[in-house]
């Protein structure tokens, strides 16, 4: 092999697990560009511009977010938070259907509500933040390619948006089905995104994704014809997805959406992503939905179910948008207040008093969530004793769970907070994520960075999935490190089509991490108001990345941000 003039980086005597499953192998790579350059046996590596001993830590592909919502974010930032300094390099925007194109002018209202509402993100962030210098989804990417970031960027075509753009809002929201010439119009609407460089489209089919005053999000209405419009376009284009969220909080209504979804990927070959996760309604129904993956599989469909490797939730405290107290009367006379005056006030035995009257009045209500709502303190666990929730925690006590709740979100001056295990969690373990993640096709994903910015904080999951699966469980069987990395890079770059990446080979794009296993791990979620406007985001730091590399510039080195932005918008083609 011909190694190039010059090698800008060699990582030496690393401990490589290279993205397709292998068990780690010691090596010396080297990086030319934005290309992996040389894999030698360690000692016989090139010399480099620079050089970095990797005794001791692990080399890996740089990590894929298949789930999130930065389709705002990457407008008015370059560092995406919160995904960053988690060893992601590649992020997918545009999921469950929404996003911010295409959008002709007299669709931005309705566009912004639906995004505030379905992902939780204030209508004022959005309205400073977006620029909306485009109405065509080929004009958002073009404005999306001149911009960089500290990873790269690939989008999918929000269905929603794209039916709104055919059909109108009233009725696209009105339970209409497409008329021919509808669909025609959503056909030419798609077969240009994907030639712009779509990375597929997406879709959701859950009945709680609405706007704040209620109207439904638009692709919940899609026919199966649609859906076959849909397909039939990513198949035309010889690239790209279909992702769908279904109602997993619903069934059998998850299980007809798949099979819909599956018959229509049999028929035309488009590949299928969708959401898999536990609901406590129907602790065993995602085990129909892997049974209906593995036929589809077996007649040849290619199909990734993405599975968070920790409790789907939310977390709650006084600085989130909601709380267990934001309905209580006494609460909202002060909830502007800054938070040590709202602390203070808290204090006051009289405001206690009221507001826990309030609290017992609507209690019937938040019952549900006193089983799964656990206390964080300086750490955070990922899979905490039951013998720990609030209704544990009241019952052995005989204190009533708002209280609990009241004193706690007081603690360290105010910044008290919960961890709301909503889905994963069914049974008190992980040990059905752990089974989801097992599925030969099954990809890590469900981050959902930049939604539900001060509620929740799961685009650190794949620093988790890396120590917590491989090093700290102790309540259940662990995971091979080498399958985890698998999942995270390799498996999950195939599942997009990002075939320049996800694994460690020469001539692969140098998007890697250099990890210190030893202190991998994450603190706990914090409050940060970086958002336009000051808005409010919660972002959780991560410890142990000696380095993450994106296109070959160190865009994180010891858990600092470095300032680089070499990541660019992904063109699927």
């Amino acid at each position: 092999m011909t190694l190039p003039e010059e090698i800008d980086l060699v990582i030496r005597s690393a401990l490589v697990y290279d993205g397709k499953g292998a068990a780690g192998r010691m090596a010396d790579l080297g990086v030319s560009g934005d290309r992996i350059a040389s894999i030698e046996e360690p000692g016989h590596g090139p010399s480099g511009s620079e050089e970095i001993d990797a005794s001791g830590f692990i080399v890996t592909p740089g990590f894929i977010d298949t789930h999130s919502h930065l389709d705002g974010a990457v407008v008015w930032e370059s560092r995406l938070e919160p995904n960053s300094g988690h060893g992601i390099t590649t992020t997918i925007i545009g999921n469950c259907g929404v996003g911010f194109a295409p959008c002709s002018q007299k669709n931005r209202d309705f566009t912004i509500d639906l995004m505030e509402g379905v992902e939780d993100i204030p209508r004022p962030v959005l309205e400073a933040g977006l620029q909306w210098t485009w109405e065509s989804y080929p004009e958002y990417l073009s404005v999306l390619e001149g911009l960089g970031w500290d990873m790269d960027v690939a989008s999918l075509l929000p269905h929603s948006c794209l039916r709104v753009e055919a059909m109108g809002v009233e009725r696209a929201i009105d339970g209409s089905a497409a008329s021919v010439e509808e669909l025609d119009r959503m056909r030419d609407i798609a077969a240009e995104a994907l030639a712009a460089g779509a990375a597929g489209i997406a879709s959701t089919r859950l009945v709680g994704q609405t706007t704040r005053d209620g109207r439904p999000a638009p692709s919940r209405f899609a026919t199966r014809d649609e859906f076959e419009v849909l397909a039939d376009a990513i198949a035309d284009a010889g690239h790209g997805v279909l992702q769908i969220a279904p109602e997993f909080n619903r069934y059998p209504d998850a299980v007809d959406e798949l099979k819909m979804v599956l018959d229509v990927a049999r028929e035309t070959g488009a590949p299928v992503t969708y959401s898999l996760k536990q609901t406590t309604g129907h602790p065993d129904g995602w085990r129909e939905l892997l049974a209906l993956t593995a036929a589809a599989i077996d007649e040849g469909v290619r199909v990734h179910p993405q599975v968070l490797a920790r409790p789907t939730g939310a977390i709650f405290g006084l600085e989130t948008s909601r709380h267990r107290f934001t309905s209580c009367p006494s609460y909202k006379a002060i909830r502007d207040l800054p938070l040590a005056d709202r602390v203070a006030r808290m204090r006051k035995p009289e405001v206690r008093q009221a507001i826990l009257e309030e609290a017992a009045s609507n209690a019937e209500r938040f019952a549900f969530q006193l089983p799964f709502l656990f206390a964080v303190g300086d750490e955070i666990d990922y899979e905490p004793d039951p013998s720990t929730s609030v209704l544990a925690r009241a019952e052995r006590t005989g204190i009533a769970p708002a209280k609990i709740i009241y004193d706690h979100y007081l603690s360290n001056g105010g910044t008290g907070t919960f961890l709301w295990a909503t889905g994963n969690y069914a049974e008190g373990n992980l040990d059905f994520a752990r089974e989801m993640l097992l599925f030969d096709s099954s990809i890590p994903g469900l981050g959902d960075a930049g939604a539900h910015c001060s509620v929740v904080c799961d685009a650190s999951a794949t620093t988790t999935t890396m120590s917590y699966w491989t090093r700290d469980r102790v309540r259940g069987e662990r995971l091979p490190l080498e399958l985890v990395v698998q999942r995270l890079t390799g498996a999950a770059a195939a599942a997009f089509g990002l075939d320049d990446r996800g694994t460690v080979d020469v001539g692969r794009r140098a998007d890697l991490n250099l990890i210190d296993m030893e202190r991998l791990g994450v603190d706990a979620p914090r409050m940060t108001h970086a958002l336009p406007t000051s808005g409010a985001r919660l972002v959780q730091d991560a410890h142990g990345y000696v380095a993450t590399l994106v296109a070959g510039q160190a865009v994180v080195r010891d858990d600092s941000d470095t300032g680089a932005r070499p990541g660019r918008l992904i063109r699927s083609r």
